[in-house]
């Protein structure tokens, strides 16, 4: 069954059960089935899966070219850059020591110790799991109006969300365009499903609620 199905079926379940609860608890239970549902999510894209349990395709390996090392004294110091470029009068790279990006006058190099001009290439694959941003309370949102809730994502990040959840094409950079692969950020799980059921049971027969 698909994911819309699923869904669809879900929401007519719960429909079912809700329908002899009396308006304002109705409201108060939605809202306890959005926060359910999106803490499902939020837990699940952690885990990097897709609804039906399989993993996210991994990221494309990306290029990161480094230039070698070049090193001199500057004001009585050693300084060792990388990935460095030689500019009209100053000389702009990665310096090792300070672990930050820095420029230095070129007229004011006292001595070079050595200059390596050729360069490095290796793929490299970030190492951080994706979508650590975007399953965020801030991005990811549980609205409740009436007696309908509403998991999803607004504006720049429902864009960026929709390209991974039917794996289409976008452009990378204004020369680029690449497809994603699809990697499910909603959906409902069997686990989800269990969940929202059970919590509506123990809603309708705990009158504490």
């Amino acid at each position: 069954m698909s994911n819309t199905n699923d869904l669809a079926q879900l929401e007519k379940e719960l429909q079912d059960m809700l329908r002899n609860v009396e308006p304002a608890r109705r409201r108060l239970m939605v809202k306890k089935l959005a926060q359910t549902l999106r803490k499902g999510q939020q837990k699940r894209i952690a885990q990097q899966q897709n609804t039906d349990g399989t993993k996210y395709q991994a990221r494309s390996p990306r290029t990161e070219v480094t230039q070698q090392r070049l090193r001199f004294i500057y004001f009585g110091e050693l300084r060792d850059l990388k990935n460095w470029k030689r500019g009209h009068d100053r000389i702009t790279g990665w310096d090792n020591k300070r672990g930050a990006i820095r420029t230095f006058l070129r007229n004011r190099i006292e001595r070079y110790i050595s200059v390596e001009t050729a360069t490095t290439t290796k793929r490299v694959r970030k190492p951080q799991p994706m979508f650590r941003r975007l399953r965020t309370a801030s991005f990811l949102r549980a609205r409740v109006s009436g007696d309908s809730a509403v998991v999803g994502f607004d504006g720049v990040a429902a864009q960026i969300a929709n390209v991974h959840q039917l794996g289409l094409e976008d452009q990378v950079n204004p020369s680029v365009r690449m497809r994603y692969p699809l990697r499910e950020l909603l959906g409902v799980t069997p686990q989800d499903r269990e969940l929202m059921l059970d919590a509506v049971f123990d809603f309708i027969v705990d009158k504490r609620w």
